[in-house]
């Protein structure tokens, strides 16, 4: 009589075979069990198999075909800037469930990502459309909510961060890392993604959304500057992605913080807003934010990297019909840090985006003499203010026209990258 008892290294190599009859072949219990004493001389008793299936989270509802069908159809929108909801035989599908599909076949998820699979042209019983959008508040209701977020503005300065522990206090400047990489990457993604370059594009978009978890967690005095930053870096081309960037941006400070928190608030109605409207009111709440430290015993620095990241809000927006007569802030090259450097370098990038060449590259350079100091390369945030700056340079000689001089540069970013980003 063959033993039922089994060691986890032998169910963990017939995993694969149980989950393709379990799951992908929506075979019953009974059925599997026949098909592994047949096929592989494995005898089980049922209790240990559902106690298998339960560990192994196995849902027998989808099937291979249907998995695949969806997750490029997901992808496909996704690319257009649209959210998508499946249903599967009449019942809502929770991607959840499809990712940990994926997740127990990392075969199928590198073949969907490569491109290495089509969509099926069998009639499945499957269903995908957009959600319903959220309301839209009305225009009479919006100096309303300018007041109203300019109170929440001024809660989350004062509750958050004016009572927070020293080393955290508004007024002192820190150099860190997590924001110039995540908005190294969003900057990144934005360029190709305008470009039609899509699928590298939201890669990066992704990562920087990852990355800004990091600088949500950390308070800093210009965490209101980079969360209107992350939803106004595109325009209304991709209102979809807006409306998707503001959502994550808001679910990332509710899980943060809790539904409590101003920040929570405030981004929740500036999802509710109409974007004719959205833009205008953020204008008005940055500026709210400047004015508020522009004031004794707050760091020059503070007020300089305030300054900056308000004009580059602005600057973006104006396509938008937002006009300003702010300028970017003088810096002194000999005296500047890494967020200083940063901010010469997403101001560039601008310039490029602008046309405005020999500009560019004179505020690129300034970056040059933080980035050529020995002792700065070991700043946490030298390797991406490096490729920053290549990817900088290569951008302005592409969109000038100068290809030979791009491809020259875009080697040095993929040299770099290669050192410092081998997972890029």
């Amino acid at each position: 009589m063959p033993s039922n008892v089994h060691s986890e290294e032998e169910w963990a190599r017939l995993q694969p075979h149980i989950t393709k009859l379990y799951s992908d072949e929506a075979k019953s219990l009974k059925e599997v069990m026949e098909a592994m004493e047949r096929g592989y001389d494995f005898h089980a008793t049922p209790r240990m198999y559902k106690h298998r299936l339960q560990k192994w989270g196995l849902d027998k509802k989808y099937k291979e075909k249907e998995v695949i069908h969806m997750s490029l159809l997901k992808k496909q929108r996704e690319a257009l800037g649209k959210r998508s909801i499946f249903f599967v035989r009449g019942k809502e599908v929770d991607w959840e469930q499809i990712e940990k599909y994926l997740h127990r076949r990392p075969d199928l998820k590198t073949k969907i990502r490569a491109g290495m699979l089509k969509m099926s042209s069998d009639s499945f019983d499957i269903v995908c459309r957009s959600p319903s959008p959220d309301p839209i508040l009305h225009a009479s209701n919006t100096l309303q909510y300018t007041d109203e977020l300019l109170r929440l503005l001024d809660g989350y300065y004062v509750s958050s961060l004016s009572e927070c522990p020293s080393g955290k206090r508004v007024n002192k400047v820190r150099d860190y890392a997590a924001a110039i990489r995540c908005f190294r990457r969003l900057d990144q993604a934005r360029t190709m993604i305008l470009a039609n370059m899509l699928e590298p594009g939201f890669l990066a978009l992704n990562k920087s959304l990852d990355d800004l978890k990091f600088v949500v967690r950390d308070q800093d005095a210009t965490l209101i500057f980079y969360l209107c930053d992350v939803v106004t870096i595109f325009d209304q081309r991709h209102s979809p992605l807006v409306v998707e960037l503001l959502r994550h941006t808001y679910g990332i400070l509710q899980i943060t913080f809790g539904e409590s928190h101003p920040l929570v608030w405030l981004l929740r109605r500036l999802i509710l807003l109409p974007e004719i409207d959205r833009y205008e009111v953020i204008a008005t709440v940055v500026k709210a934010a400047v004015d508020k430290f522009e004031r004794p015993g707050v760091d020059d620095r503070v007020i300089e990297r305030l300054k900056c990241h308000y004009f580059l809000l602005l600057d973006h927006m104006a396509s938008k019909g937002i006009k300003t007569t702010a300028s970017f802030p003088e810096m002194d090259a000999t005296s500047m840090d890494a967020v200083s450097v940063a901010y010469l370098g997403r101001f560039a990038d601008r310039l490029v985006h602008s046309c405005k060449f020999e500009e560019a590259e004179r505020k690129s350079d300034l970056m040059l003499p933080w980035l050529q100091n020995t002792a700065n390369r070991q700043h946490a945030a030298w390797p991406d203010l490096q490729l920053f700056y290549l990817h900088v340079k290569a951008h302005g000689a592409f969109t000038r026209g100068d290809n030979k001089v791009g491809e020259a540069w875009l080697a040095t970013v993929d040299q770099h990258a290669g050192r410092y980003f081998p997972n890029m």
